[in-house]
């Protein structure tokens, strides 16, 4: 079985998504969700292009942020979650996991 691919978008805890990746047998992608001049497409989209899940943390990012990443879900048809229950690492790697059916 192939491998799981998610993107995290916002946060800070890039080690500890890696971490726990590791530990639930899938990749991470990670962007802090920061971007000079609000949310750029092209600072993510690579990341989504690549991702079978992304993991938008919706209290760690901007709203326009979050735009952004919905629009390039929508055009590369990547599953997206927007977990709202806080910065949990472990959450956010169970919600991405649970939305492509792997948890």
């Amino acid at each position: 079985m192939k491998k799981s691919t998610l993107f995290i978008v916002g946060g800070s805890q890039e080690q500890t998504f890696m971490k726990i990746g590791k530990k639930q047998n899938c990749n991470i992608l990670f962007h802090p969700g920061k971007v000079r001049n609000g949310g750029v497409k092209n600072a993510f989209r690579k990341s989504v292009k690549n991702a079978d899940c992304v993991v938008v943390l919706c209290d760690a990012l901007m709203h326009e942020t979050m735009y952004q990443v919905k629009d390039l879900c929508k055009e590369y048809d990547t599953k997206v979650v927007f977990h709202t229950n806080g910065f949990g690492a472990s959450g956010a790697i169970a919600a991405g996991l649970g939305k492509l059916g792997a948890a």
